[in-house]
Formats: structure tokens, sequence, C-alpha cells
């Protein structure tokens, strides 16, 4: 089980093995989402009709659920990030997604370079769904 990044879900269409692999793990049950990412991913919406399909589809994947321990683990790892001079290199919520993802004992699956350089810290299975800057 992963849980998917926002950038997992909007760059996997961007190569059809890349979608394929993407879309057979959610059809196994592979993919988790959390709150955050629904949140990002509802943004996208451009109707009221797509806002709630895309709602039914998103609630019907595993929840991993934002505890408040994500919120302190995000801001540990950015208080890390601070000291290697890289704290402005991450969106705090892709330092939430991440922590959520590593309290929730998962691996993350995405196609932003933040998590690389989060995992440097927290030392989480984190796997770009293609080679960064390849889509």
């Amino acid at each position: 089980m992963e849980l998917a990044d926002t950038s997992a879900w909007t760059n996997r269409g961007k190569d059809a093995d890349v979608r394929d692999d993407f879309d057979a793990r959610v059809l196994a049950g592979e993919i988790a989402t959390c709150g955050m990412v629904v949140m990002e991913l509802l943004w996208t919406a451009r109707s009221r009709r797509d806002f709630s399909e895309l709602r039914a589809d998103l609630e019907a994947l595993p929840q991993l659920p934002i505890e408040p321990a994500a919120w302190a683990r995000a801001t540990d790892v950015w208080e890390e990030l601070l000291g290697r001079g890289r704290h402005r290199e991450v969106k705090p919520a892709d330092l939430l997604i991440a922590a959520t993802a590593e309290l929730g004992g998962i691996g993350l699956c995405h196609y932003d370079a933040d998590f690389d350089v989060i995992s440097n810290v927290t030392g989480q299975r984190v796997r770009p769904i293609a080679p960064i800057g390849s889509l």
C-alpha cells in the first residue's frame, strides 16, 4: 500500500505505461489517500458534477487520517530541514502528506522532488511514479 500524493495523480496521465501501472494499483487497492490530497485534487474540479464524482471516487479509496501526531512530525521534519538549510525547498502540505504516510506505516508515491528531500530526513519509503523530470 502507498499513499499517492497529488503529484502522482495529476502526472500519471502523461505517459501510458505510468498511467496503466498507477491505475492497476488503484484497482488492486494498493493506493490510499488522505484529506490533504483529496482537497488538492478537488481543487481541479471544473463543475459541481465533476467535484461530486471526483469526491466519491476518492472517498472510495483507503483513507489515512491526518492525526495530530502528523502535524507534529511534519513540523519536526521541517525544523530538521531548517538545520540543513533546506526548509524552503518543500511545501508545508507535502510535509504533512509525507508525515501521514510515515506514521501510517506505508510508502508514498509521487512525482515531486519535495518527497525525496523529506525522505532524506525521515528515511521513509518514497517512490516516484517516473524519474523526476521525465514526464
